[in-house]
């Protein structure tokens, strides 16, 4: 159902693994240029958010104790507790998308024409489940992508293109 959308979300994750390549794990908790959010929160965003959309979709929460330190409305302030690494936010990215690209490729159309009740996005045009199941594959996960970006190139490392 979701083919673009599974496409563009594969390449994103791809470019994912790039940045944070490049990253060292002493930046991790430094707060990134002009956005402000650190790269642990970040990452540790967009892994929740994976897991959210498979919650969507019938999945389940793989680290629900993220939902207080990444989850909608979190703080960025993230305390450095040893296990959040920069490899285990990548993985958990990495598993979150693909089990998230696994269970919209198997999503039920009629559920996707059905109202999200998402209150953030309350009086957007993204009304519709399908709406915000794309959403969360792809602008939403573009829009923080890049701010992992400019922590990346604020390291001084050139465009990836």
């Amino acid at each position: 159902m979701f083919d673009n959308e599974i496409t563009i979300n594969e390449f994103q994750l791809g470019l994912c693994t790039r940045i944070a390549a490049d990253l060292p794990e002493s930046q991790l908790f430094q707060p990134g240029a002009g956005h402000g959010h650190p790269p642990v929160w970040v990452l540790g965003h967009l892994a929740i958010c994976a897991e959210l959309g498979q919650k969507w979709l019938g999945g389940k929460l793989s680290h629900p104790r993220w939902m207080v330190l990444f989850g909608p409305g979190s703080s960025d302030q993230v305390a450095d507790d040893g296990k959040l690494t920069p490899q285990a936010l990548v993985d958990a990215n990495i598993e979150g998308y693909a089990k998230f690209r696994e269970l919209a490729a198997l999503a039920d159309p009629q559920r996707m024409l059905e109202p999200h009740g998402v209150e953030l996005l309350h009086g957007t045009t993204i009304q519709t489940v399908g709406h915000f199941i794309t959403h969360l594959l792809t602008s939403h996960l573009a829009f923080h992508m890049s701010q992992l970006s400019s922590c990346r190139r604020t390291g001084g490392h050139k465009a990836l293109f």
